[in-house]
């Protein structure tokens, strides 16, 4: 499977989950309470995971602007 089966799931709030034993790179349903047990997709091992909202730290990923420079644009000289 991959991300967009959970995509097409309706979970497309991309997050990162912290504690003590791991790190998880998830997605979850908009608007998710992350304090309660609730089921996220993980990114990194491809699958679908119950978390206990309880035990973690959450931060949601933002998209990151691309660096100067770093772009696909290119000027082509002759």
């Amino acid at each position: 499977m991959t991300d967009n089966v959970a995509v097409l799931a309706g979970f497309t709030q991309e997050m990162m989950a912290y504690s003590d034993g791991v790190d998880l790179h998830i997605l979850v349903k908009p608007g998710q309470d992350v304090d309660d047990r609730f089921k996220a997709w993980c990114c990194d091992e491809q699958e679908w995971l119950m978390i206990n909202g309880w035990l973690f730290t959450f931060e949601e990923v933002k998209e990151t602007p691309t660096p100067k420079g770093w772009g696909m644009a290119y000027t082509a000289t002759a």
